[in-house]
């Protein structure tokens, strides 16, 4: 019987306010990859697109495209619309230019901070007309992670890996990830313009995730509701940036 609730009422919920989305019981993730399927949703569905760092489901929620997902391994079950690829090296497995839409969501700082700089090099690389990179930034967003992950480990008396990950890494800042940008499209030749938008205010995030470590059921039946009021929450210091680049690749 919860199941068939669940059912109706997420489904219910997609149909009134999301227009068929689904992902809807983790505003987390929904919140971060809203902003990105927006844009994309508004493009041809043919449209050829690569996420790094998908998992088994990553942005496939959000839009009605095919999705090529890379990633270092996959645990659980995946998305029917997500073409799987296991990442086996530093190099993405991919020609130059090889994917119209290039989305990376919340990844770069689960990378050490010396090897961001090949890692964005890469997406640009296999990127022909936009990339998606959405990266929490700055010395708040540091603090902010360090307080949750405290918050973490003093309810379950362990760390959440993700979490523990952000403040092993460290995060960037914005000035460091748009050079990075610039750099890595001037030496492959490319031509790139840098929208830079806020994402999730960072008191709002720290709501959501001390629901979430308190009690991960309430956070699932609250989220449809948070979404729903998604476009309100990008005021002030945010947890994250979302980085929308324009292409020129020459081709």
């Amino acid at each position: 019987m919860r199941r068939i609730l669940n059912k109706l009422y997420y489904g219910g919920m997609s149909r009134l306010f999301f227009g068929g989305r689904t992902g809807l019981e983790n505003a987390d993730a929904a919140l971060r990859y809203f902003p990105i399927s927006d844009l994309i949703r508004r493009t041809d569905v043919t449209l050829s697109i690569l996420e790094v760092g998908s998992g088994c489901t990553g942005i496939t929620p959000y839009i009605p495209h095919q999705v090529t997902g890379l990633d270092v391994s996959f645990e659980g079950e995946i998305a029917h619309r997500l073409e799987p690829v296991l990442l086996s090296g530093e190099s993405l497995p991919f020609g130059d230019s090889s994917f119209a839409h290039v989305v990376s969501v919340d990844m770069l700082e689960h990378v050490p901070a010396a090897r961001r700089p090949a890692v964005i090099r890469e997406l640009i690389r296999v990127a022909r007309e936009r990339l998606f990179l959405a990266v929490p930034c700055g010395k708040k967003s540091e603090a902010h992670d360090r307080l949750l992950d405290d918050l973490y480990r003093a309810r379950h008396g362990k760390s959440y890996p993700f979490l523990e990950e952000h403040v092993v890494n460290g995060l960037p800042d914005v000035e460091e990830i748009t050079g990075l940008i610039r750099k890595s499209a001037n030496e492959l030749g490319k031509g790139a313009l840098i929208e830079v938008r806020p994402n999730v205010n960072l008191a709002v995030r720290e709501w959501l995730t001390r629901l979430w470590i308190r009690s991960p059921k309430a956070f699932g039946l609250i989220s449809p509701l948070i979404c729903i009021f998604r476009r309100l929450y990008d005021f002030g210091p945010c947890y994250r940036s979302i980085f929308i680049v324009e292409i020129d690749s020459g081709a």
